[in-house]
């Protein structure tokens, strides 16, 4: 059974909903609202509250996960992403089994997302499971933007087969 996620575009005046003040991604079930920043990580809002109590000059409509996606892809431009491969620590080859990004958005600490067979990037612990030894059987290896790209190509071709 998976959970159904629903994007909401906050507009005003001087935004629609190609171009929103941002996005808000609602899980059902659950009463915690995850906001779009302008660094494209998602994280924890009171922004819907606020709307629906009337604190905050905003308004509400409904978008499909392909907006949201494409409104998210027009912010990643402007991250300067540092990645890495994921392998199984007892691989001599380094062959991976996973890529991970990872950057700093604004107001610091770190976001990472690792992507995913759905071929969306999400939000990943991993480094943090490794760091702490609850995840011993991968490591992290350094790689860049376009080793990653051309291993998730691959992989790509390998899942539509």
């Amino acid at each position: 059974m998976s959970l159904m996620v629903r994007y909401l575009a906050v507009i005003d005046d001087g935004h629609d909903v190609k171009n929103p003040v941002t996005v808000l991604r609602m899980i059902d079930g659950s009463s915690v609202a995850l906001q779009l920043n302008e660094d494209a990580a998602w994280v924890r809002s009171t922004l819907l509250a606020r709307i629906e109590a009337g604190e905050a000059p905003y308004r509400l409509r409904s978008i499909s996960p392909r907006a949201a996606a494409r409104i998210r892809k027009r912010r990643e431009q402007k991250i300067n992403f540092k990645f890495f491969l994921l392998v199984r620590d007892d691989d001599p080859t380094d062959t991976p089994v996973g890529v991970l990004r990872e950057w700093e958005p604004t107001g610091g600490g770190l976001y990472a997302e690792t992507y995913t067979r759905e071929g969306e990037w999400t939000r990943s612990n991993v480094r943090l499971d490794i760091e702490r030894g609850s995840d011993i059987q991968n490591r992290i290896v350094p790689s860049d933007a376009s080793t990653v790209h051309q291993i998730i190509e691959s992989w790509h071709r390998l899942w539509k087969e």
